[in-house]
């Protein structure tokens, strides 16, 4: 079996015998005569063969489309792929993930597929678009009964029409699937539905980055804006995904049924040339848009799920439990991961090599920090220290791969609050000191600031002191002087004339 990735995650399948357990699509939205005119063009430019000189019964005709799951790719994208005539060698899993069978596999990114797309121009969008077309009525349709009741009751002037339309376009569909082509009839009601479907994409899309620019700030800030417009938010996201599948199955029938029209095939191959990939755009910039919002919005309904007086929010109908909000996030974000045909993943639990504590990490310390530190970085060294002031405060300090941060410990544990967070590209000196009976001091001199931290005596012997100064070479490690910041003096004379910098 040979596979021909035309875009990740939709593949052409070529073989003598389609595999029973592998869900194809056929070829139905393309007219008889274009279908066989690029599965030709795609079967040459590929190397497969002359699918029309081999006629019907030839040794390796194409069966179909394939949509290929996450777990899918990943098996077909090993970190060294074995290669067989400018092929990769893979592995095909069916939907229940056992293994299935050995296939040949031409990957979307690969130079053969990329100059084999070039050739085939709009039309292999149309086979994507022909993917879509199937994989949008067996996903969309499954409502999510959790937020749906709340967009519905805060978007009651909305609701019909979101309803109506998203009605409309799925008929369609299920039409042009027992018809097996977008003919006048199918697409006549969508046609008429045009202005609806822009005006409510683009009012969704706009409650949408209006939560999105309202986000976009710190911690305290972001949390207090969810707990006071969590309802909103999860009925907007609801909202744009109706709203915009709706557009995206009406530009998907519409390409169908210009597909369709052979006596204008020249001028129609420029329109689809344009519209095609225009709608792919916006279509995946909405969906990238709202996989965002609902990321950051989960991850802070659990951290707040995780601060010790857990609380309660504002519904249309009651107060919910912060877990509710927790479950009506998470299910949104389950089905748009399911829409945008990947793996969803979650971040998860910290377990950070280097800890420099009297006894272990509190346990509430990870479970905030795991939803606290940014961009799921891992945390690589975790410490208990004292900030060094007239009162010394207990603080947390911590390190990822790209940042330091400090942090008092009422903070973190009752607020899931980040004081301060530093790059590590800012360190500039660490100095380790140790103080006889009392526990060690560390120096961290940034481009701006000059930090002082201590331990308590604990660190100042024994396993403590050992960890404590392994902590002192972790951020020494990224000590760094840019050349903007070096300096030359003609009075140190020597290698000050040649322009280069002593350090001492």
């Amino acid at each position: 079996m040979s596979l021909v990735e035309i875009e990740p995650g939709v593949a052409v399948l070529f073989a003598d015998k389609a595999p029973d357990d592998l869900d194809l699509i056929p070829f139905e939205m393309l007219s008889a005569k274009t279908g066989r005119r690029l599965t030709d063009k795609l079967a040459m430019a590929a190397g497969i063969g002359n699918l029309a000189a081999q006629g019907a019964q030839g040794a390796t005709t194409v069966q179909g489309l394939v949509r290929l799951a996450p777990q899918t790719l990943q098996a077909l994208k090993t970190a060294q792929p074995m290669t067989s005539g400018g092929w990769n060698m893979g592995t095909l899993v069916t939907s229940n993930s056992r293994f299935a069978h050995s296939v040949r596999w031409a990957p979307a990114t690969g130079a053969q597929t990329a100059g084999l797309l070039a050739t085939l121009g709009p039309a292999a969008a149309l086979l994507a678009l022909q993917v879509q077309l199937a994989s949008i009525s067996r996903r969309i349709d499954e409502n999510i009964e959790l937020t749906r009741d709340v967009l519905r009751a805060l978007h009651e002037d909305q609701w019909a029409t979101l309803l109506g339309l998203h009605e409309t376009t799925m008929r369609a569909v299920r039409e042009a699937q027992v018809v097996g082509a977008v003919t006048d009839h199918v697409f006549a009601p969508i046609a008429t539905r045009e202005a609806d479907l822009r005006t409510q994409r683009l009012l969704f899309m706009s409650f949408l980055r209006g939560h999105i620019k309202a986000l976009d700030t710190n911690g305290p800030s972001r949390r207090a804006y969810i707990q006071k417009n969590i309802e909103q938010l999860l009925a907007d996201a609801h909202g744009v995904l109706m709203a915009e599948w709706s557009w995206y199955r009406a530009q998907v029938l519409r390409a169908g049924h210009i597909s369709r029209d052979e006596a204008n095939a020249v001028e129609n191959e420029r329109l689809l040339a344009e519209m095609v990939p225009a709608a792919e755009r916006e279509h995946t910039q909405v969906m990238d848009d709202v996989a965002a919002l609902l990321a950051g919005l989960e991850r802070q309904c659990r951290l707040m799920a995780e601060l010790p007086e857990e609380r309660s929010l504002p519904f249309t109908t009651k107060r919910r439990n912060i877990r509710d909000a927790v479950a009506m996030a998470e299910a949104l974000a389950e089905r748009v991961a399911e829409l945008r045909n990947v793996a969803r993943t979650q971040r998860a639990p910290l377990d950070p090599p280097l800890t420099v504590f009297d006894e272990a990490v509190p346990a509430d310390v990870l479970r905030i920090l795991r939803w606290a530190v940014p961009d799921e970085e891992p945390l690589l060294a975790i410490a208990d220290v004292n900030l060094d002031r007239l009162v010394g405060d207990n603080a947390y300090l911590g390190v990822t791969p790209r940042r330091f941060f400090i942090s008092a410990q009422n903070a973190v544990r009752r607020q899931g609050t980040i004081d301060r967070e530093f790059p590590l590209s800012d360190i500039r000196y660490v100095r380790f000191r140790q103080r006889d009976k009392r526990g060690p001091v560390l120096d961290v001199i940034t481009m701006d600031e000059n930090i002082r931290l201590t331990f308590d005596d604990w660190a100042g012997k024994g396993q403590g002191l050992d960890d404590a100064r392994r902590l002192g070479d972790l951020l020494a490690a990224a000590m760094n002087l840019p050349e903007s910041e070096q300096r030359t003096d003609p009075l140190l004379g020597g290698e000050s004339s040649t322009g280069q910098a002593l350090t001492r």
